[in-house]
């Protein structure tokens, strides 16, 4: 009787626990593919609502969900979900790490899911180090079964290869091709069963990781953008042991896991590159356009074997036509993708600071995947308040990642002359500055001697005004004597508006001479004694020339114009002498 009784409490029991149950999993097809450094899970799982529930857990071991770079889950071709972290339910292995997505499934439905996950950095290589030319070969551990909190009904396991598997456990019930690893028929298993599974295998593509990427996007509203992108990379793989030579490598043709080329796929748009290391500019690279992207290949300076490491930077311009759009109510956004543009590598740590306009506000961005997001100030040309810097922080990406990000913000037509206005300004006060010091005396004391060159400075300064004036005159003169030689009949009417236009000339150049005169005066009256006899040389030159204009018959002006181009001469001299 008590043995049927404790029967009967253990059915129960079970039958209570079942029913606790909130799902269970028809069928899973599970795909694993270990072909690059990162590692893709693909699981395509039915499940069958028990109890009914908000949302379906997700669950790998600690050490792979640690690692996990993104996971993706999608119910039909709408639903599509990021997984996020939550706790593992009670009965869990301590190991376990598990994510929920928000798909909700009632009692007795039927509903298929598929997950996507990418884990970076869980392939371990074996052996840990490896000389030039040898092999890298990695291994991977992983749960046979499907980690779940929910009963299994059957399960199949699928690896994909780079290469044939030296080594796979279990063994049993498994078939293995040059490039694949299955487990076809795993049968049942109950909530959170586990099998260790492990493969070794040849894997000889090299681990390109980046350790850091600081990626700075400066937008300017003249026309361009401005990006530079500063790299530490590493090679990941088994680490190199004992000595290089280059020469062998160069015959083996870069063989092994090592790597010496990285592609940068751009916008087909992008200008102005260049590429340089701390040592300065590498010109080992190679750039090719087309409708669709630019591609730019990176040659290192000198290979990177495993474990070791360099650094450099990748800088190139964009315009703003086709990355910076107009918005509703002024508003502008940028539109760019999120992460590295060279392929086949992860990154450990992204920080993209994104340099707006000083003067830009309302500062929103919106990314395709969660990020640490932070603000900064930049100074540069011209700005007085700082240009604002959107800093946005990410770890752990893969190429997947690379997926457009945008930042929506204002900027004004104002803010945007501030700076043409304030060179402007700032050239305008230097040339007021200028113009203020020249007319400003900054001599401390004035003694006898600095009078006297003081007033050799003005006198001259007067004396040349002078001179060209008598210049002036000089040439005036010329002219009217030129006039008189060429002229016939000396009573004409044609002789006397020559006559009258030399004395108008002559007399204007008389007045602008008279008060320089007088200014020299006031300086010294020695230079302008000198000035004035000059000047009454040249009025009585100006009486003959005016005469020569009256006179009659040709051998009289031949005689006259002579004579007075001899004292035109000498008084030419002599103004050149006074001014000296």
């Amino acid at each position: 009787m008590r043995r049927a009784v404790a029967v009967f409490a253990l059915l129960a029991l079970a039958a209570a626990v079942a029913d606790a149950q909130p799902a269970k999993i028809k069928k899973a097809e599970r795909k694993i593919s270990l072909k690059s450094q990162v590692v893709k899970l693909n699981d395509v799982i039915e499940f069958v609502g028990v109890a009914g529930e908000s949302s379906l857990l997700f669950c790998w071991p600690r050490r792979l969900a640690e690692r996990a770079a993104r996971i993706k889950v999608a119910v039909g071709k709408d639903d599509r979900f990021d997984a996020a972290p939550a706790a593992a339910p009670l009965g869990a292995p301590a190991d376990a790490a598990c994510f929920s997505a928000p798909v909700p499934i009632k009692k007795g439905e039927a509903k298929s899911v598929e997950v996507s996950a990418s884990f970076t950095g869980v392939m371990k290589p074996n052996p840990a180090k490896v000389a030039q030319g040898e092999k890298q070969y990695v291994e991977y551990e992983d749960t046979l079964w499907l980690l779940s909190p929910y009963p299994i009904e059957a399960q199949s396991t699928t690896i994909t290869l780079p290469d044939e598997a030296t080594s796979f456990s279990p063994s049993e019930g498994a078939s293995s091709t040059s490039s694949k690893v299955a487990w076809g028929k795993l049968g049942k298993a109950a909530a959170w069963e586990s099998k260790p599974l492990k493969v070794h295998f040849h894997h000889d593509k090299p681990f390109k990781k980046v350790t850091k990427l600081v990626r700075e996007i400066e937008v300017s509203h003249w026309g361009n953008i401005y990006v530079e992108e500063s790299y530490e990379i590493i090679n990941a793989g088994a680490e190199h042991k004992g000595a290089f030579s280059r020469l062998r490598h160069a015959q083996q043709g870069g063989a092994g896991n090592s790597f010496q080329m990285l592609r940068a796929r751009l916008p087909p748009s992008a200008h102005s590159l260049y590429y340089r290391d701390l040592i300065g500019n590498i010109s080992s690279s190679n750039t090719r356009r087309s409708a669709k992207e630019t591609v730019v290949d990176l040659s290192l300076r000198y290979p990177l074997m495993g474990g070791w490491k360099t650094d450099f930077v990748l800088g190139y311009s964009l315009p703003l036509e086709g990355f910076l759009f107009g918005r509703p109510k002024g508003r502008s956004r940028l539109i760019l993708d999120a992460s590295s543009p060279i392929d086949d590598v992860v990154i450990e740590e992204l920080e993209t600071r994104v340099v707006l306009p000083e003067g830009a506000a309302n500062i929103e961005f919106d990314s395709p995947f969660e990020v640490e997001a932070g603000w900064d100030k930049k100074f540069t040309y011209l700005d007085t308040a700082g240009r604002p810097v959107l800093v946005l922080r990410k770890s752990n990406l893969t190429p997947l990642h690379n997926k457009p990000f945008s930042v929506d913000y204002t900027f004004g037509t104002t803010a945007l002359l501030r700076e043409p206005l304030l060179l402007i300004g700032v050239f305008a006060a230097l040339f007021a500055a200028a113009a203020v010091y020249s007319r400003c005396e900054f001599t401390i004391s004035k003694d006898d001697r600095w009078q006297e060159a003081r007033t050799r400075e003005k006198a001259a300064a007067t004396l040349q005004r002078l001179s060209e004036l008598w210049d002036a005159e000089a040439e005036a003169l010329a002219r009217a004597a030129a006039a008189a030689e060429s002229l016939t009949d000396a009573g004409g009417a044609e002789a006397a508006a020559a006559r009258q236009a030399a004395e108008a000339e002559l007399r204007a150049l008389d007045a602008k001479a008279k008060p320089l005169i007088e200014a020299l005066e006031a300086v010294s009256a020695k230079a302008a004694a000198s000035a004035r006899a000059h000047a009454d040389a040249g009025k009585a030159l100006q009486q003959r020339v005016l005469k020569l204009l009256g006179e009659k018959g040709e051998p009289a002006k031949k005689g006259a114009a002579r004579a007075l181009a001899d004292a035109r001469a000498e008084w030419a001299g002599a103004t050149a002498a006074l001014c000296d």
